[in-house]
């Protein structure tokens, strides 16, 4: 028990530092500090990567995506009130210019994973957030079936551990309404999960 306790308190003591750590960014940023968002793009992209990925249904547009994203914060650093994490506010702003972009163009021109690591030398083979989008590339026809919010939920949190009251505030909507979403997100996920888990198996067995 003494070891939990102790794992706890670890974990619990990182999570506030890197909270100031960002926190302390966003007030460099809003001074005019271009090293700061530099951090800050190097800190996120893995993350924005991914979820601007499944939100928009693809790997499309995502290297402009990011930069509106990170445009908009170094335009608004200084509207951050300290009312949320501040990645509970840079994703807001991040789905809300996915979903605005997915409203302007079809995303037709799609890049493959390959091709986002090689257009990206600083995204390593070893990236976190770049292995976690190869590992469950296989869930795209799966999360083909859902519509953007729902994916949205779905990702932001068994991937980036978000609770229904941060991905309210990010999605601005009520938290019942995120459970609604999520509702319908895994009974539509449940019977197409289910054939690609037997397609898997077939094939294992060739």
């Amino acid at each position: 028990m003494k070891l939990t306790t102790g794992r706890k308190l670890s974990e619990d003591k990182y999570v506030s530092n890197h909270h100031k750590q960002e926190v302390n960014l966003l007030d460099c940023i809003a001074k005019g500090d271009e090293n700061a968002l530099e951090r800050l793009y190097h800190g996120y992209y893995s993350r924005l990567l991914r979820f601007i990925a499944r939100v928009t249904g693809g790997a499309c547009r995502h290297e402009e995506l990011i930069n509106e994203v990170m445009f908009v914060v170094w335009q608004k650093a200084g509207s951050y009130n300290h009312n949320c994490q501040p990645s509970t506010w840079i994703f807001g702003i991040a789905y809300n210019i996915a979903r605005k972009s997915m409203q302007r163009t079809k995303f037709d021109e799609c890049q493959s994973l390959d091709s986002v690591a090689a257009e990206n030398p600083s995204l390593s083979c070893n990236d976190i957030g770049l292995q976690q989008l190869e590992m469950d590339d296989w869930l795209e026809t799966a999360f083909d079936v859902l519509a953007p919010e729902q994916r949205a939920v779905i990702e932001l949190t068994y991937f980036h551990g978000m609770h229904y009251r941060e991905i309210a505030k990010i999605m601005d909507c009520p938290e019942n309404t995120v459970k609604t979403r999520m509702h319908h997100a895994r009974k539509k996920l449940a019977p197409v999960l289910l054939r690609l888990e037997e397609k898997v198996f077939i094939r294992s067995e060739k």
